[in-house]
This record gives structure tokens, C-alpha cells and sequence, in this order.
């Protein structure tokens, strides 16, 4: 969308500022559709722990890499750590080589900065890049499908 010109004929006439940009959500879409693949299948993966299930902490970090090892199958457009799911990321975590695989197959992988910071991460980070609510949510738009952990 264009911003109207004014009438240049008459003078001190303005233009209807009304319509004159888009909304912060479809300007930040327009941006996504750019810097992104615009094909069908966009899987946006969102994990907000470090474990998969309930019970057994073991068993369910195990589970978790073993998920993370097996998700390049799926071949998914995003993968978004969230809450306990950004040490994941981390230099210390076993998990770190498996996303690091998963990157090198071009895989955008996002961590929460506000969680890093609140876990005191954010200088730990080893595997993707920081972003903030707005983009996680844009993101989750843009997918086709969100698989939530």
C-alpha cells in the first residue's frame, strides 16, 4: 500500500494519513514473506522445556534429544525455544550438537531472549539467534503448522 499524494492543483491540501501506512502486523508479515522461502510446508516447531513428557527427568532429557536427532525427517522451517526449552541451546547441554545440525541444514532456530535472560543464558547461547515475542509470533502466523512441545 502506497501513501496518498496530495492534490498538487490546490494548495495546503493533505493527505488522508488515515490509510497511509499499513498496520505493524502486515508490515512485519510483508517483511517475514521477503527474508523467507514463500512455499508451502512451513513447520514451525516451538519447544518450551528442555524434556519431553512428564515423570522420569532422565528419561525425558533423553526423549528430547532423541526428538531433536530425529527431527531433521520432518524437515522443519523453524524450530522456537522458549521458557525452559532455551538451554537447549546452551554450550553444556548435550542437545547443542543436535540443533547445530539442524542450522547447518538451514533451519532458522530462535531462542527467547526474554527467557535467556531470565535463566541467565543469554552469554551461554551457542546455537541460533535471540528474538523477541513479536517475532515468535509473526512466525507462528506465517507457519503452516505449529508443533508445540
Amino acid at each position: 500500500m502506497t501513501c496518498p499524494r496530495p492534490n498538487t492543483e490546490k494548495e495546503n491540501v493533505r493527505p488522508d494519513r488515515s490509510q497511509a501506512r499499513p498496520c505493524l502486523r502486515t508490515r512485519l508479515r510483508s517483511l517475514f514473506r521477503r527474508n523467507q522461502d514463500s512455499g508451502p510446508g512451513r513447520t514451525l516447531v516451538l519447544i518450551a522445556t528442555d524434556r519431553l513428557g512428564r515423570g522420569d527427568d532422565e528419561l525425558g532429557s533423553r526423549l528430547m534429544l532423541n526428538f531433536l536427532k530425529t527431527l531433521p525427517e520432518l524437515s522443519p522451517w523453524r524450530l522456537v525455544l522458549v521458557n525452559g526449552g532455551v538451554r537447549l541451546c546452551t554450550a553444556e547441554h548435550p542437545a547443542r550438537d543436535a540443533l547445530a545440525s539442524l542450522a547447518a541444514t538451514g533451519v532458522r532456530i530462535q531462542a527467547c531472549a526474554t527467557c535467556l535472560e531470565f535463566f541467565d543464558l543469554l552469554h551461554r547461547q551457542q546455537v541460533g539467534e535471540p528474538t523477541n515475542m513479536v517475532d515468535i509470533i509473526t512466525a507462528m502466523d506465517l507457519a503452516d503448522k505449529v508443533i508445540t512441545l
